[in-house]
Formats: structure tokens, sequence, C-alpha cells
């Protein structure tokens, strides 16, 4: 197949013929793809849906996940199930109609990326929208990539898959995207005024996913602990070498003040150092765990 559509399924039992019937307005998507439907432990009917639509199209393939595992999980299931020579990836709620594809389609023609994101303003709540741009902020500082992207993606299948296969402890899409390549180009594509329904995702579970990709597939908490603990260190080494100069300069005797001060700064100092030392250890540790590639080849002549 051309192209492997990847959708990750929610609660949404009502809107999936609409899903559907965008999809097969899509002459490319109706004639040339593979569309793959993860459910993902839904609590209504959804899969039940599911399984009328495969009953009615054989192009689909329809998966049921044990339990929820979040959109991310789903989606790399699906691609895991992929056949694609590039796989695209889409919400099931219509924030984006998927004749909108034809532009990453485009775009990749065009620039030869690896990963094309489509980018477009999501109706979202207030406060999902704060934890958006907290964890984009943060991101920031680990690159000019980080923080970028959507749900909205065309992806090499090969690329794709392989991150699908290679990843267990830790599930964030776009940061495993980031581990293994920075061909990646961004395209604006329109938001659908005709979107099913608000995200199913609830509130908690998008602030346990930020917390988790910060902590998880980024250096800035670790970051973070060593330079505070190589700032408190200097700041402790320089206020103990006050008192000494105190002490033994300008002759102020407090007995038993200056040598505890002086053996309490200089000794936690020294354990802040071993802190910052132990974080960088951490961070290697973590990559290895979440299985951080050494290499990937996206091209060879041999």
């Amino acid at each position: 197949m051309r192209y492997s559509l990847v959708i990750p399924v929610f609660n949404n039992e009502n809107g999936l013929h609409l899903l559907m019937e965008a999809i097969s307005s899509v002459d490319f998507l109706s004639q040339d793809a593979e569309i793959i439907f993860v459910d993902d432990d839904s609590l209504d009917k959804s899969w039940e849906k599911l399984k009328a639509l495969k009953a009615a199209n054989n192009q689909l393939k329809i998966i049921r996940l044990s339990r929820n595992f979040g959109q991310h999980g789903a989606t790399l299931a699906g691609i895991n199930e992929s056949n694609g020579d590039y796989i695209l990836t889409i919400d099931d709620d219509l924030e984006v109609h998927p004749v909108e594809f034809i532009k990453l389609i485009s775009e990749q023609s065009k620039t030869g990326a690896e990963v094309v994101y489509g980018e477009y303003t999501s109706r979202e709540s207030f406060f999902r929208k704060v934890v958006k741009v907290l964890y984009k902020t943060l991101s920031k500082a680990e690159g000019r990539l980080k923080g970028k992207g959507s749900s909205m993606r065309l992806i090499q299948g090969n690329l794709a898959r392989k991150i699908a296969k290679s990843h267990y402890s830790f599930v964030f899409i776009d940061e495993f995207i980031l581990w293994y390549t920075s061909q990646l180009a961004f395209v604006k594509v329109d938001h659908y005024n005709k979107a099913i329904t608000k995200t199913r995702y609830r509130l908690g579970g998008l602030f346990r996913t930020t917390v988790n990709v910060l902590m998880y597939s980024t250096a800035i908490p670790l970051r973070l602990v060593t330079l505070t603990g190589f700032f408190l260190a200097i700041v402790n080494f320089t206020v103990g070498i006050f008192l000494l100069y105190k002490y033994f300069i300008d002759k102020i005797k407090i007995e038993g003040y200056i040598s505890l001060m002086v053996a309490i700064l200089f000794s936690t100092g020294l354990l802040l150092i071993g802190i910052g030392v132990i974080s960088q250890y951490l961070r290697s540790m973590m990559k290895n765990l979440n299985h951080a590639p050494a290499y990937y080849i996206a091209e060879k002549e041999c």
C-alpha cells in the first residue's frame, strides 16, 4: 500500500460513521490506502461500530487494546500493523478533514522530509491550552524542533514502524521522532468546522503526559538539578571562604561558630556537586531505558 491511515479511537460511537464518510470522500484514501482504527478500550459501543464498518469495507483494519493506553500508545499499535510506504495519523474527532493530507503529501514531495506535520488551531479549553503552552515553552530549551507538531502527521513508513517496535516504557510519538530524524516539515492546514465532538481525553491525562514527556524524554529536570546544585555549591564555598577571611583577617572569634559553619557549607557544597553529577548519569540511564537509538540510517547505497 502507498499509504496507511492510522486513527486512534476513544468513546466515539456516534461519530465514527461521519469520520468514515469523510475518509471515503478523499479519492486517494479510498483507492490507495489501508485504514487502521485502534480502539483505545472505549467505554461505549465504539468497538461494535468499528466491527460493523469493517464488515462493510475490507479496506479497514480494526484493533482493540486490552486497556486504555492513551492516544500515543494506540497510534503506535496501529503503526505496528501498517504496511504503507507512508503513515498518516489523525485524531478521530474530525478537527481536520482528511482531505488536508493532500497538503502534507505535496510538502513531502517538495522537501523530501521524513516527517510532515499539519499545523492548525485546535479548539480546546483554556486549561488545555495553558498545559500545552507550558510544555512547548519548556521544550524549547532542548532544541528548536522540540514542542512542535500535532496529531496530524505524515511519517515515512519504515521510520514509523521502527519507532513503534523499539519503544515500550515511554510513549510519546513526537519525541520519538526527534530521536531518529531532524528532517521535519510543517504545513498549515485548515480546521474543519464540523468536528464530531470535543476531545474525550481528560485534562488530567494531558497533564500527566506533559509531565512524563518532560521527565522521560528531556533533560530539563536533571539540568535544573545540576545547575541548582553547582550554583548553591559555589554560594556555599564563597560564604565559607568569606567566614574564614573574617576569622583570620578581621580576627572575629566566636567559639565554634566559624569551624561549624565552614564545615557545613563545604560539605553541603560537595553534596550538591555530587547530586549534579549523579543527575547526568541518571539522564544517560533514562535514554537507555527508553531505547534512544545510537543511530538510524535514513538512506544508503552500498
